[in-house]
């Protein structure tokens, strides 16, 4: 008699939403012996809560850097690319990094965990994004951040020009989300930290904006920690344009929704994100009006028994009816209903709806300084900063990796960070238009 096959669950993408799902199918109170496998064109995720610090120079980046194969050891890792489904035939069309032929892949179930990427306006409402605007959603995004500011410092240094000084070091966020403010916050602390090691630079000489299209800044906290964080941004001389927008990038300049012209060089770009563009490509698929998977509560994709999705390319409904918002304490907790779901379906068992909501917000201002509103409760101030790094420290997998966090921010503390280029990422460099024509 045939040994019975066990069965195969495909996950595609393998973040913080795929990731965990592989590991939670693995749980041993699951009691589903199933093959997992793990389609990534990484063989990492990136903890994203400590990406900006790892860019600016309070973490070495790779301590943030969480390897699949590690974190998720009963499943397989395939490093490639999705090309193509067939979901009547149930096969997923792939290309293996450093291959040039397409590969098949036969599943019982498929997870879709492919994830966002930052939302670009189209160019009739903001244009030059693309070309001159930096994103902060990769770890490479984070390292060119760094090498930029390191080069601008230098450049800014032998400048003669007061005014040119100024722009060069004038950074513009766009977006005063979670993402933004912590962006503004930590590049503040680096680059004027950094002028002590210029002798023709002083710290009045940074620049830094967040333009925010919304009437305040970090519009998902209570209003009284919203304003705590304003007053404390702009005391640090942040300037906080709210209530305006871009409309126009360009290399030495924006243009602003009031058609007001703000000199900079580097326009850090954080207005929101948006579902991977790859499943329009994937016609089988219901996209909802956002361009993420229509999924049922349940996490299934809408139409499908076997094929499900999560995380922030999904629009799975919650207790409300509304999607459950993209953040990655929801696909982390998310993953482990889902991996449920997938192993109740296969028994023939009931399913159940999905029912995360989000426990909290914590945003470091920098200077040992956050906002800080969990489970209604509101922290503002050191304490918020303590508890956001204890939090995140926690949660960071792997003890060895605790460990190294841990040793980074405690050096950090009593040490100068190293203002030096990592040259990891040729867009660091890109054009230094000079504002004189």
């Amino acid at each position: 008699m045939a040994e019975k096959r066990r069965p195969r669950i495909v996950i595609l993408g393998g973040g913080f939403a795929g990731a965990y799902v592989a590991k939670h199918l693995a749980d041993r109170n699951l009691s589903f012996d199933a093959e997992v496998i793990v389609i990534d064109r990484n063989n990492y995720f990136v903890f994203y809560p400590l990406l900006v610090e790892a860019g600016t120079g309070a973490l070495e980046p790779r301590h943030c850097t969480v390897p699949i194969r590690e974190f998720s050891r009963k499943s397989e890792l395939l490093m490639g690319e999705i090309k193509g489904l067939d979901t009547k035939a149930n096969k997923v069309r792939l290309q293996l990094c450093g291959d040039d032929r397409d590969r098949e892949l036969e599943y019982d179930h498929l997870v879709v965990a492919l994830g966002s990427v930052t939302r670009i306006f189209p160019e009739d409402v903001c244009s030059g994004v693309q070309e001159h605007a930096f994103e902060v959603k990769h770890m490479s995004d984070a390292i060119a951040l760094r090498d930029r500011a390191v080069e601008l410092l230098e450049l800014a240094n032998a400048c003669d020009d007061p005014e040119e000084r100024k722009r060069l070091l004038h950074f513009i966020v766009v977006g005063g989300n979670v993402t933004g403010i912590e962006v503004v916050g930590e590049l503040e602390v680096f680059v004027r930290g950094a002028t002590s090691m210029y002798a023709n630079i002083k710290p009045s000489d940074c620049q830094f904006t967040v333009i925010e299209l919304a009437p305040k800044i970090l519009s998902i906290l209570p209003d009284n920690l919203i304003r705590w964080a304003t007053k404390t941004m702009t005391g640090r001389g942040i300037e906080l344009r709210t209530g305006e927008s871009v409309k126009e990038v360009h290399a030495d300049h924006v243009i602003t929704s009031n058609d007001e012209r703000i000199s900079c060089s580097t326009v850090i770009w954080t207005a929101g994100i948006a579902p991977n563009p790859v499943l329009k490509e994937f016609t089988d698929l219901p996209l909802n009006s956002h361009a993420g998977v229509d999924c049922e509560p349940t996490y299934q994709v809408k139409g499908y028994d076997n094929v499900w999705a999560l995380g922030d390319c999904a629009g799975v409904p919650g207790p409300s009816g509304k999607p459950m918002p993209p953040l990655a304490q929801i696909a982390i907790r998310q993953a482990k209903q889902l991996a449920h779901n997938i192993a109740a379906a296969h028994r023939g068992e009931a399913l159940t709806p999905g029912d995360v909501s989000v426990l909290g917000i914590l945003v470091p201002l920098g200077h040992h300084k956050g906002v800080m509103e969990f489970k209604g409760i509101k922290v503002e101030g050191f304490m918020a900063w303590a508890m956001w790094r204890a939090i995140y420290l926690s949660k960071m997998p792997g003890f060895g990796r605790k460990i190294r966090v841990l040793l980074d921010w405690i050096i950090n503390f009593f040490f100068r960070r190293d203002y030096v280029q990592l040259g990891m990422n040729p867009a660091a460099s890109r054009e230094f238009t000079s504002s004189k024509k």
